[in-house]
């Protein structure tokens, strides 16, 4: 009995965490512009999709110095994470706080803050 209790919570467990990571990913889908101010000269401004491939959630991401397709975004601690190469790697972390995306990049000049704008809605 207690084995089928334990089951039975990392079962539900599992369904609580899909659910929220769809809600997550769902809200964040859609086309936007990035902006990281504090970046240097041609590192600053993206183009980046987000969406759904495969039951993935992945980000195309172009800007003058990097252009990535289906990069892959993980949920960790309620927040996507990724890591890109753009001349050194960087981890991205993007989440919603208070009805808006927000992010950073972590770089060896330290975490720089991502402003996102919402070009387009997922279809």
């Amino acid at each position: 009995m207690k084995k089928t209790g334990i089951v039975l919570a990392i079962l539900l467990l599992g369904l609580f965490t899909t659910a929220y990571a769809s809600d997550l990913t769902k809200s964040v889908q859609g086309a936007w512009t990035a902006k990281v101010a504090d970046a240097p000269y041609g590192y600053q401004d993206y183009q980046v999709t987000i969406k759904q491939v495969g039951g993935k959630c992945v980000a195309d991401i172009s800007g003058s110095q990097l252009n990535v397709k289906n990069q892959e975004l993980k949920e960790v601690d309620g927040k996507l994470t990724t890591t890109v190469y753009a001349g050194e790697n960087v981890k991205i972390v993007i989440w919603n706080e208070k009805k808006e995306v927000k992010g950073t990049a972590d770089t060896s000049m330290g975490k720089l803050p991502i402003t996102f704008t919402r070009t387009k809605k997922a279809e």
